[in-house]
């Protein structure tokens, strides 16, 4: 995902996306960082879930911060 807005952005004059890094809590467990200025970790929570409705996956997302959301796969 962070690769994605780097390169839709680049021809975007002073575009300014959002990044993302992510690491591994455990084998199921996901976390997100959110670096934004924009502070739109809400959306980022919502959007994940709806990620998940659509691929069919019982996945559990919670905000554990204002730049960090967790992301757990059944």
């Amino acid at each position: 995902m962070d690769n994605l807005h780097v390169i839709m952005t680049k021809t975007i004059k002073n575009a300014n996306p959002p990044r993302f890094d992510f690491n591994w809590k455990d084998d199921k467990t996901l976390i997100m960082n959110y670096k934004s200025k924009r502070n739109l970790i809400d959306m980022l929570v919502g959007l994940a879930r709806g990620v998940g409705k659509f691929y069919k996956e019982n996945i559990k997302v919670t905000k554990i911060a204002n730049d960090k959301i967790q992301v757990v796969f059944p």
